[in-house]
This record gives C-alpha cells, structure tokens and sequence, in this order.
C-alpha cells in the first residue's frame, strides 16, 4: 500500500479501543484525523504525532463532519450512544461514502449475533449494521464484533475493595473475553490492507474464554491479594450498574440479565492469529499491563 494515498478518518479515537487503532496506524506512517471534542486530550494522547490531526466537534450536528471527511480514504467508527444508535451511525455511513470514502470499519458487538430481538443492545447493533448495508453504491463494509471487552475490569467489572468480583452466573461457567488492544490492533490492520482482501467482512473477536472463579484466581494472582468470585442475583447486579449513572435500563438490564436463548460462549475467535500473525491477548497478560490501575 502507498501510505501517502491513505488518510484515515476517525471517530471514536481516544478510548481504548481507538487509541490502539491510531497508534498502530500512525506507526505505518498512515495519517488519520481523529473528530473530537477534545482536541486537548488528542494530543496528549498522541504527543502531537505528526501524521495526527484533529477536527474539533461532536456527533449531535454533522456539518463540520460532513467537511471534515472529504480527502480521507477509510473510516474507523466507533459510537456508543444508543440513543439514536443506528440512525446515527447510518447518518454518518452516508456522509464518509458520499465523500469518497471507500472502507468503513466499525465496532459493533458479539451480540449482534445474537438472535434477532434477543437483547436490546444486540438488536441495536444488528439495526445498525443492515442500515448501512442497505446504502445505495456503498463502498466496503467490515464490522467487528467483540466480546466482553476486557477493559470492563478497570471500570464496572473491577475487585471491590473488599476483595470480591460480582457477577449473576455460576464460578465454573465459560465467559468470552477479548482485549481492546487487540480490537484496536485488528482495526488498523483491515485499515491499512488491501479494501478487497477483506470486502465486507465480519469478525467475530473472542480472545480468551475464562470463568468468574478463574478470573478472580487470575486477579489475586497479579495483583498479590486476595480477590474471590461471588454469585449475586440479577437484581443486585442490575442495582449495582444502575447505580454508577452511566447505564440507561436497557444496557444494565442486558449486562444482568442471561439470555436463555444463547449458550455459554466457549470458544476463541481462532481467526485473530490469521488477522494479527500472534495469539490473542489472554486475559492474565491484560490485568499484568493494567496492574498498576487496578492496585
């Protein structure tokens, strides 16, 4: 690929998940211009990289967006406000293909592969992603759907103080896991190859499959303290993430609440060493890079 051809449009760029996708990019010389409110918060994230630019704005009016993406070749999306979920993600679809944009990537959900109407989440995403499969003349679509993102440990998902991880399922039940470093890193790797080589892909992302009682045992091994697995009922649970502000009903009541019509999630996504040519972040290697974060 000729570097000085790509210019990679941004939205979503100063999460985890986006810091990734950025550093790998810019690391191929690939300039990318990230949309954001902060354009503080860019740059020290990005040490005022030369191949960064930012174009200050937000999603709740999309003129300086529909501008800001004409010249750039691909579109990294990531949106998380499930207010106007999918008509706003189809919004921005139609303004990056009718700027020329070729290749969108976008971060869904594995629960989007849920069946339809199961979860309130996974149908919003579902709704998303036909949306801009539907679009007249669309360039490429390539969606990522990944598991229960590992990042979840630093925030709502951490140890109590009192050494105890919460959750509604048995100790010994599987649960997929995937690190944000590698959703980011597969991002810039569909970013930066061959639009045709991946088409309209979907890939599903699980890194590593782990039981409550292994990831506490994980935890206490890391982090040198005593850390146990404690079954809690939905409602607690559903109290619990309703009391942090950050949750509309839907999203703590899907994150609470089992499904009865999905299975356990069992097995890694085997296609991320094809993706990335290495294993996938296990979820010990994540909590020892974000030791320090969780002490």
């Amino acid at each position: 690929m000729t570097t000085t051809t790509e210019r990679i449009f941004v939205i979503g760029g100063t999460g985890n998940v986006g810091t990734k996708a950025v550093n790998d990019l810019v690391a191929k010389d690939i300039p990318v211009t990230l949309y954001s409110r902060n354009p503080t918060k860019v740059a020290e994230l990005f040490s005022n990289n030369q191949h960064v630019n930012v174009i200050q704005g937000d999603l709740s009016d999309l003129t300086l967006l529909k501008e800001g993406m004409k010249g750039h070749t691909r579109l990294f999306l990531l949106y998380n406000s499930f207010e106007d979920f999918a008509e706003k993600k189809e919004a921005i679809a139609k303004l990056a293909y009718a700027s020329g944009i070729k290749q969108i990537v976008d971060i869904s959900s594995f629960s989007a592969s849920e069946p339809w109407r199961t979860s309130f989440i996974g149908t919003a995403h579902i709704d998303a992603e036909k949306a801009i499969l539907r679009i007249p003349q669309r360039g490429s679509f390539v969606t990522l759907r990944p598991g229960r993102f590992m990042s979840n440990l630093l925030t709502f998902e951490r140890a109590s103080p009192e050494g105890l991880m919460f959750d509604t399922v048995n100790e010994d039940e599987p649960q997929g896991w995937i690190s944000p470093n590698d959703i980011g890193a597969i991002a810039a790797v569909v970013l930066s190859e061959d639009i045709k080589k991946h088409a309209d892909s979907v890939y599903e992302l699980i890194g590593d499959i782990i039981t409550p009682a292994e990831r506490a045992s994980i935890a206490s091994r890391v982090l040198e303290r005593s850390i146990r697995y404690q079954k809690v009922s939905p409602s607690i649970k559903y109290d619990s993430l309703m009391k942090l502000g950050i949750f509309p009903h839907f999203a703590a009541y899907n994150l609470a609440a089992t499904v009865p019509s999905m299975a356990p999630t069992t097995s890694i996504s085997t296609g991320i060493f094809i993706l990335l040519g290495r294993e996938p972040e296990t979820l010990e290697q994540y909590i020892l890079l974000n030791k320090t974060n969780l002490l």
